[in-house]
């Protein structure tokens, strides 16, 4: 649950409450995109992907209901979870893992319940979230395809360091194209 809850917490803080900015990034926050994209979410909610409306419920669920502890608890782990990836950047360089750990889901197609719905747009958040948390630059590109569907690549980087995953992610184009 704390990773769900982290994720939906953290989504719904950077992409709505926050109007794609989120907050405590030490960052140059645009205050005028800022307002423009709080006043399209707010004239314009009902449109806005099922999944997105998901999110919204549960994160205020989860921060009315348990007063935001499930993120308060992941943002704690997350200094742990940091620590450990910054060990791994002290000897390599990037770091390659699958974006999802699984074969990609088909997604249901007619009319799923809400909940069949929700469960498959969320199952793909397990390798990306903890990066969110982490504050790591992290990219996905395809790395090919298997029985017709898309696999993911993800590259990670040192904190401040997009330049080299750009450059991998470029690399790895070239080669991938190539062929």
């Amino acid at each position: 649950m704390d990773s769900d809850a982290n994720f939906q917490m953290g989504c719904d803080r950077m992409m709505l409450e926050g109007a794609g900015f989120g907050s405590s990034a030490e960052m140059h926050y645009d205050t005028t995109l800022q307002e423009a994209v709080f006043r399209g979410l707010k004239c314009q909610s009902n449109e806005l992907s099922k999944t997105a409306k998901f999110v919204r419920l549960m994160a205020n669920y989860l921060h009315e209901d348990y007063n935001s502890v499930f993120y308060g608890k992941a943002q704690n782990l997350g200094r742990v979870l940091c620590k450990a990836y910054d060990e791994a950047f002290e000897k390599y360089d990037v770091l390659i893992l699958p974006t999802i750990p699984k074969k990609a889901p088909v997604f249901p197609q007619q009319n799923p319940s809400l909940k069949e719905y929700a469960e498959r747009a969320m199952e793909n958040a397990v390798s990306t979230s903890s990066f969110n948390v982490a504050g790591h630059p992290a990219l996905t590109i395809n790395a090919g395809f298997r029985d017709g569907l898309p696999v993911g690549m993800m590259i990670v980087g040192r904190k401040f360091d997009e330049a080299t995953v750009l450059n991998v992610a470029y690399a790895y184009e070239k080669i991938r194209d190539s062929k």
